[in-house]
């Protein structure tokens, strides 16, 4: 019995021994789970920040410094650099105070050229006479001066008004390689040899512009006004854009057109334009010293198409054209610059009050290089000069004033530079509705 109760009793704490050696291990295993997902949420809480940390401590590391490691795009510069050019995302920045300079507002595709530079693009006949000079300053009859307000002295000038949009800006681009490059004049649709012949008589200069250039054939002489288009009278020796237009000389080059005068002195004349500041006058064709050639192609520009209105006891002439209305009485004797400036500021006439001096493009566009006394088409027309408000842009080969502006006689219609205190005719131009 004794022995029965001992092995029972063996059995027993057996059995109890193994029962709490399995509790045990159970707990342990519960305590490592838990300790596990605990450390787990911890991390998820503390990562942004301590991530967040380590990106403050490298923003300051010197391999950041490293311009070529630095992704631009993702850097707000807009409180630290206010001032950097080199940022590439300006399109919504406003650049009016930190950058003035308009010349250059092709790399903001959300800026205009007209938002950039002031200058209204306007929407009129794109000819000859609608072409802007070139002109950017405003002159007194002595000096370059700042362009003058409204109802001041010399306001009214021809750099004042291109800004406003009465005149379409100058634009070429340049096609092709080598030496025989194309100028293309993305206005008037003609497009220009950028190489030039130098010292050839005018027979020599028709007979170049037969030859093949870029290719191709169909280039021509220039007609004057053609070749007048691409004068810039913003510049001088020369008068041109000699990026687009390099090896120009201030020296004489060739038109087509011959000079319709009869007398005999003027016979076997021809047109030609100076580059020095942009002149227009008359030379015999044999003339080849310091007389070149540069060859265009394109529909010829045309000439001024006149018609009379009278309104009220007015009389105007509009030409279809350019779309410019014009005084058909005009007056007489203006004795300077400023008072032929203040004679069409302050004009009245056929119910109108934004008339002006007209530009030298303008003024031109009037002539017709094939008649004489007068060489225009314009009704009534007197042989006389004709003041503009464009002025020369080079000083005075005499002193260091800015005395001349440009004028046309259209006794001929050499268009020239004259002294601004000349006594000259003035007839005021507007643009038409």
């Amino acid at each position: 019995m004794k022995k029965s109760l001992l092995i029972f009793t063996l059995i027993l704490s057996v059995f109890l021994l193994f029962s709490c050696s399995s509790n045990d291990d159970g707990e342990e295993l519960t305590d490592t789970d838990s300790d596990t997902s605990q450390d787990a949420d911890n991390s998820i809480d503390t990562l942004p920040d301590e991530t967040s940390n380590d990106e403050d401590k490298n923003d300051t590391a010197p391999e950041q410094d490293d311009p070529d490691d630095i992704e631009i795009s993702d850097i707000d510069t807009s409180e630290n650099d206010p001032d950097d050019s080199d940022d590439p995302d300006t399109s919504d920045a406003d650049t009016s105070e930190n950058d003035p300079d308009p010349t250059d507002p092709i790399d903001d595709p959300d800026t205009t050229d007209d938002e950039d530079t002031g200058i209204v693009i306007p929407d009129i006949p794109v000819v000859f006479g609608n072409i802007c000079t070139g002109q950017t300053k405003c002159y007194s009859e002595t000096a370059e001066i700042t362009c003058p307000d409204e109802g001041e002295a010399f306001f009214g000038q021809d750099a004042q008004y291109a800004k406003k949009g009465t005149c379409i800006p100058q634009k070429f681009t340049v096609k092709g390689s080598g030496e025989e490059k194309i100028v293309f004049d993305e206005n008037l649709k003609l497009e220009w040899q950028q190489k030039i012949t130098k010292n050839v008589d005018w027979q020599q200069a028709s007979e170049e512009c037969a030859k093949e250039y870029a290719g191709s054939y169909g280039w021509r002489l220039p007609t004057p006004k053609e070749l007048l288009s691409i004068v810039d009278n913003g510049r001088y020796d020369p008068a041109i854009n000699t990026d687009l237009f390099p090896g120009t000389t201030d020296e004489w080059f060739w038109t087509s057109a011959d000079f319709a005068s009869t007398a005999d002195a003027d016979q076997n004349k021809a047109w030609f334009v100076r580059f020095d500041r942009g002149f227009l006058s008359h030379k015999v064709k044999t003339e080849s010293e310091n007389m070149h050639v540069r060859c265009v192609r394109g529909t010829p520009l045309p000439d001024g198409q006149f018609e009379t209105e009278k309104i009220g006891e007015d009389e105007i002439v509009k030409d279809s054209v350019t779309g410019l209305v014009w005084q058909k009485t005009y007056k007489d004797s203006v004795k300077t610059f400023a008072d032929a400036l203040s004679t069409c500021e302050n004009l009245e006439y056929a119910g109108k009050s934004d008339w002006r001096l007209p530009n030298k493009n303008e003024l031109a566009s009037l002539a017709n290089y094939g008649k004489y006394r007068p060489a225009s088409d314009f009704p009534g027309m007197p042989n006389r000069s004709f003041r503009t408000s464009s002025s020369d842009a080079k000083k005075s080969p005499t002193s260091d004033d800015w005395k001349n502006a440009w004028y046309v006689t259209f006794y001929d219609g050499i268009v020239n530079f004259g002294g601004k205190s000349n006594s000259d005719i003035v007839r005021c131009v507007r643009r038409g509705e």
